[in-house]
């Protein structure tokens, strides 16, 4: 990761300061291994060589079907390519060579690939993982419209169903989603379904604006219909400790479609369904022959066609439940399973072998959270989870209902009779279920999937230990002050010195961003949170700091310094701070659109020093008049 820390704060005159950052090229990877500048140049077209990074696309197409495609990027284009029948595509982000020729389309066809050198790998621990830091970008072009930053905004963060409550909620508290929404902006009409040109002259809009786009890891680009582009949702695949970044959403920002994007920036794959006819008692059919297959066919999970929690394969793959959160079975035995809504220590995928080769994984959902999608036991069969993208299908028109829900009383048998499963109990907390196989099985214990032991308990094989509810979303804004210098400090000219700020946070403390006369400056995203000053000039100055965790911000109480030589003590100091704070309020976006950054609320005006723009609302756009906050204004001597 770069390191976020400025270097020394530079002053630079009676107008401000500028400060001097230590930044990468490009978004921020850890341990990136190629260098661009040194690249040898992406497309050679003289040796009809390509060489660039490599990354697969997938689209959710508005016909229901999917399409992937391979790209490789250079420093100065994106390209499709077209690869040799059964070349495997390499990871997201690899360094790759293909010779080859251009297509009059513009497509590379490669006669071979070769991978120049891997991603990085970073280790990550999944019960801690680090938060994923989002930029989301509206645009539009002629006399067209963006999605409204507000509803953004609301959409990806702050809301109750927004998309880092959703992966908040799913993942027991692991995934946390932060960053921010701009525009929308207007573009250059792209003049067709170029998602590559329409994120470009997004990101120069941000650039523009004064916002720095590789100060995210993944970008999302909003735009509206109408292009042709034929899908909701596009997105570069990548995997969960290595996200792929961009993701661009042609008109459509619902439920499903953002979450879907975002998972498949994570590697996860659509969760399909098998619609087959319902028989009486339990399944008979050939699922290669007689079930229909479904692309999106998952009514509840997001990467099928629903927004209900993502199936337990889905969750297994993602790393969200591990250990004994997932139990193999190929013995008979009766087993507790628990709800997939909950944070548990038990079983909540308990896998047993399909007649084809596959796996059942059956998972309970009791009905529980903010994203309500019915209850039961659902069947998915799917490989076992091996680290890659899963292709699951959920069992779809079974049950009473023909909702793919089975209840107490309720039983199932593989088309094979290689096994069949009984529904003994259902209970909010929990159900209870009988696996029989021919012969008894063989023999073996269950295992988890960390090579453990499943325990007993309640007279079936799993704990039944559990929270008792969802994992709650964030609803407490973080704590934030600054303590160093202090509210009335004389500081010495010329003074070398930091700015130290404490910002605390019940979940975590996403950014902290400091303010000097009215500016926004470099925002720090992990501690310690310090900002060095170096040889400041005689002056008054009041300066804040703006603390986020993913849902939330916090201001702190203003500063003002005095830099000079103080004044005796019986004649007492001015510490006036210099009420009537100016506003300067951007009611409109960029380029005459109705939308702002982030909030999209009024800051304070101050020295039109801005750095890197002069677009104030920045993301940073906090309503400070509104709650009476009386900083960020410089006084000069």
């Amino acid at each position: 990761m770069l390191d976020p820390r400025p270097s020394r704060i530079a002053w630079l005159g009676p107008c401000g300061f500028a400060l001097m950052l230590s930044l990468g090229c490009g978004p921020a990877q850890p341990d990136d291994p190629i260098d661009w500048d040194s690249a040898r140049g992406g497309l050679l077209l003289d040796a009809g060589v390509l060489e660039g990074r490599f990354e697969t696309r997938i689209a959710s197409m508005l016909d229901g079907t999917s399409r992937i495609t391979h790209h490789v990027r250079t420093p100065d284009e994106v390209l499709e390519v077209l690869l040799p029948e059964g070349t495997e595509a390499p990871p997201y982000d690899s360094f790759v060579r293909l010779p080859g020729d251009r297509l009059d389309d513009g497509r590379w066809e490669a006669e071979e690939l070769a991978v120049l050198a891997y991603p990085p790998q970073p280790l990550i621990d999944p019960d801690s993982r680090l938060p994923r830091r989002i930029g989301l970008v509206s645009v539009f072009w002629n006399e067209g419209t963006g999605l409204g930053n507000a509803q953004a905004e609301e959409s990806m963060f702050t809301g109750t169903r927004s998309t880092n409550v959703y992966y908040d909620e799913n993942s027991y508290g692991i995934e946390i989603m932060a960053g921010k929404t701009f525009g929308p902006y207007m573009i250059d009409d792209p003049g067709g379904c170029n998602v590559d040109f329409i994120s470009n002259q997004a990101d120069q809009a941000l650039l523009e604006h004064g916002h720095d786009p590789s100060d995210f890891r993944q970008m999302m680009y909003h735009f509206p219909g109408g292009l042709g582009c034929g899908f909701a949702g596009l997105a570069s695949i990548g995997s969960p400790d290595n996200p792929a970044r961009n993701s661009w959403y042609s008109g459509s920002f619902g439920c499903t479609t953002r979450n879907q994007e975002l998972g498949h920036n994570y590697g996860m794959g659509h969760s399909h369904a098998y619609s087959c006819p319902p028989t009486p008692d339990g399944m008979d059919h050939n699922l290669y022959e007689d079930c229909e297959h479904i692309e999106y066919g998952h009514p509840y999970d997001p990467m099928g066609n629903g927004c209900g929690h993502m199936n337990v394969v889905q969750k297994t793959y993602m790393g969200w439940i591990e250990g004994c959160n997932v139990v193999t079975a190929t013995t008979n035995g009766v087993f507790n399973l628990l709800p997939t809504e909950w944070p548990c220590n038990g079983t909540q995928a308990l896998l047993f072998p399909a007649y084809d080769g596959r796996y059942y994984h059956l998972e309970y959902r009791n009905g529980e959270g903010q994203f309500l999608a019915g209850s039961g036991v659902l069947i998915n069969i799917a490989p076992q989870v091996q680290g890659f993208g899963p292709t699951g299908y959920v069992l779809d028109e079974l049950g009473s209902l023909g909702n793919g829900y089975l209840h107490e009383g309720d039983s199932f048998t593989d088309p094979m009779n290689a096994v069949t499963f009984n529904i003994l109990e259902e209970h909010d907390s929990h159900v209870v279920i009988e696996l029989v196989f021919p012969d008894g099985g063989d023999g073996l214990d269950p295992t988890c999937r960390d090579g453990g032991a499943p325990i007993e308990d309640s007279g079936a094989i799993g704990t039944l230990e559990c929270t008792g509810a969802v994992h709650p979303p964030d609803d407490t804004p973080p704590s934030v002050a600054i303590t160093y210098p202090a509210d009335g400090d004389w500081i010495a000219p010329g003074s070398d010195f930091d700015i130290v700020v404490d910002a605390t946070d019940d979940t975590a403390v996403i950014e902290v961003q400091l303010y000097l006369d009215g500016e926004p400056f470099n925002v720090l995203t992990e501690p310690p949170w310090e900002w060095p000053v170096t040889n400041i000039p005689a002056g008054t100055y009041e300066f804040g700091v703006v603390a986020r965790d993913a849902r939330h911000w916090t201001p702190s109480d203003a500063v003002t310094i005095n830099v000079g030589e103080a004044p005796p003590a019986d004649t007492g100091a001015d510490e006036s701070t210099g009420a009537g704070v100016e506003t300067e309020g951007d009611t409109d976006g960029a380029d005459g659109s109705t939308g702002g950054d982030s909030s999209g609320a009024v800051e304070p005006a101050g020295c039109a020093c801005n750095q890197g723009g002069s677009d104030r609302s920045g993301g940073y756009g906090f309503g400070l008049m509104i709650l009476g906050l009386l900083w960020l204004r410089r006084r000069n001597d």
